[in-house]
């Protein structure tokens, strides 16, 4: 376990140290992503696809005037889950909000055939896919800002499970490892940071695979399961936060990718690239090195990337 005492040797790893939302394994597809028009109100957003070259822009959520965001593929490539505010039948606007509450919505790859999941009054967030695509794990924010749970629900809404029950604890942000073994997701049980976990399916052996003073965020399976990626501000504490890679069992010291910032990072499906944002969406070789935008200008969050089956053709990408 990542603890305090390996914050020192964490902080003096090297960019180029050795190579390291699931990304499941397959072809490179598509990169989701959220973008916001007024960077400055994220209060309305959009979910976007975009060719890893940069090209082939789609807008999937245009006649939403919400925010829909944290767009998580599923293993085949062929779904989307996300979050929305966007108010319907089964969610109206609370009056207590001045808006709808936060929902679980799955679409197409293309943005057809879009379906509400959750239905209920709190708001969840942060939907991730089991590999087999029969289910859904996600976080929903229950008394207050003081506790949130991990959820796990079928895609059709059935079937909900809490996985974590945590009074007074924030779980979220659960990521279903490739294998479907563990779900690893962020931890506050302090009120001050949040430390990175991981839970069975069916809600047994939690563990803690970090204990720091600082918050490690973000988190994304690589596509062989063996191997973490997240975003940390060990290295400047509240100024500035960076990619960084850890192996499974958090025994090791993670090793630091870049170091102009980044944010929720995720791999690419063939295991050699990683996609973060920094307000633009950017890729890299998964050692760190070949930084380069996707789209420069445009702005971009919440990365995804679609594994594209390996009898299918992958997408355009110029590296």
């Amino acid at each position: 376990m990542l603890t305090r005492a390996l914050l020192c040797a964490a902080c003096a790893l090297a960019v180029t140290a050795t190579p390291a939302h699931a990304t499941f394994p397959g072809h490179n597809g598509k990169i989701v992503f959220t973008h916001f028009d007024d960077a400055d109100d994220e209060s309305t957003a959009d979910i976007y696809t975009i060719s890893p070259n940069g090209r082939n822009l789609l807008n999937l959520t245009p006649d939403s005037p919400a925010a829909d965001d944290f767009a998580s593929w599923s293993a085949d490539g062929s779904m989307i889950a996300f979050w929305s505010t966007r108010t319907g039948p089964d969610n109206p606007i609370d009056p207590a909000l001045g808006r709808a509450d936060q929902e679980i919505f799955v679409m197409n790859a293309n943005g057809s055939g879009l379906r509400q999941v959750t239905k209920n009054k709190v708001d969840d967030g942060g939907p991730a896919w089991s590999p087999d695509g029969d289910r859904l794990v996600f976080h929903r924010w229950l008394d207050g800002d003081s506790q949130a749970d991990l959820i796990t629900v079928r895609v059709n809404g059935t079937g909900e499970r809490n996985l974590t029950r945590s009074p007074g604890i924030v779980d979220r942000y659960p990521v279903w490892s490739p294998d479907g073994g563990e779900i690893v997701f962020m931890r506050d049980d302090s009120g001050f940071e949040n430390d990175i976990a991981t839970i069975r399916p069916d809600g047994s052996h939690l563990r803690a695979l970090t204990a720091t003073d600082t918050d490690e965020e973000g988190l994304d399976w690589s596509p062989d399961g063996k191997r973490i990626a997240f975003h940390w501000n060990v290295a400047t504490p509240d100024e500035q936060w960076d990619v960084y890679v850890m192996r499974r069992d958090g025994g090791s010291p993670p090793t630091r990718l870049t170091t102009a910032g980044g944010y929720n990072p995720a791999w690419s499906p063939d295991g050699r690239k990683i996609v973060f944002n920094t307000g633009e969406l950017f890729t890299m070789r998964a050692d760190g090195s070949r930084q380069k935008p996707v789209r420069p200008g445009f702005d971009g969050h919440h990365p995804d990337w679609q594994p594209v089956p390996r009898d299918a053709r992958a997408e355009d990408d110029d590296d």
